[in-house]
């Protein structure tokens, strides 16, 4: 409600931040930064991510199936294109690594590819978790490690994990979506050997030296 002519302070906040969100996406495709990649460009063993809460984080997860679909299909199909990630807890549901369709992972939000063998210069210019200077591993092999930390007895066609406890205790910080894409493609120099144990290591995203390169530490 406006007095006379006037927009209340919280008013004027309320339209700032509506107008922030519906800009953001377009300013960030226009920049050239963008690594925002369509389902027909999709491969396997392609690491992908969503960006979530508003572009503060980016989920990941590994693309090891794709097929080619008519127009106007809503990729919800894991024939269409299925995607191995690591979700999060939510409430009391465990975190659990299961196989999913493009439309079930991206949530109605647009789907990134990160780059890998990047130089330096895009490495500490770009956001961090959508690229690194590291080499990825040949395909076939990424899509084998994806698949390997499927449940071995889930009925095929369906989620992994639906009614079992997570074989990888999910942690925000040191065993999340990104350290899984990125042991899948990179291997032991993602920081852990083996991602189904209790070995940690710190993403990109979560990396202590990311929150000095911002002021944050």
């Amino acid at each position: 409600m406006t007095v006379g002519s006037i927009m209340p302070p919280l008013d004027w906040v309320n339209t700032a931040l509506v107008a922030a969100k519906e800009a953001l996406p377009a300013a960030y495709e226009m920049s050239g930064m963008s690594c925002a990649c369509d389902k027909a460009a999709l491969m396997p063993g392609d690491h992908v991510y969503s960006w979530k809460w508003g572009y503060t984080y980016n989920h990941h997860g590994i693309v090891v199936r794709t097929e080619p679909c008519a127009p106007g299909c809503r990729h919800d199909t894991l024939r269409c294109c299925s995607i191995v990630h690591f979700r999060a807890p939510v409430g009391e549901l465990p975190g659990r690594i299961e196989l999913v369709s493009l439309a079930d992972f991206a949530e109605g939000r647009q789907v990134c590819r990160a780059r890998y063998d990047v130089t330096h210069t895009e490495f500490y210019v770009r956001r961090s978790g959508c690229c690194t200077t590291k080499v990825a591993d040949a395909w076939p092999l990424v899509v084998l490690r994806a698949l390997s930390l499927l449940e071995p007895d889930a009925p095929e066609g369906a989620e992994s994990g639906a009614d079992t406890p997570a074989q990888v205790e999910y942690d925000m910080l040191v065993k999340n979506s990104e350290l899984l894409a990125r042991w899948c493609r990179i291997g032991e120099a993602s920081g852990v050997r083996r991602f189904r144990s209790s070995e940690k290591a710190w993403s990109l995203q979560t990396s202590p030296g990311r929150f000095v390169r911002l002021g944050l530490a």
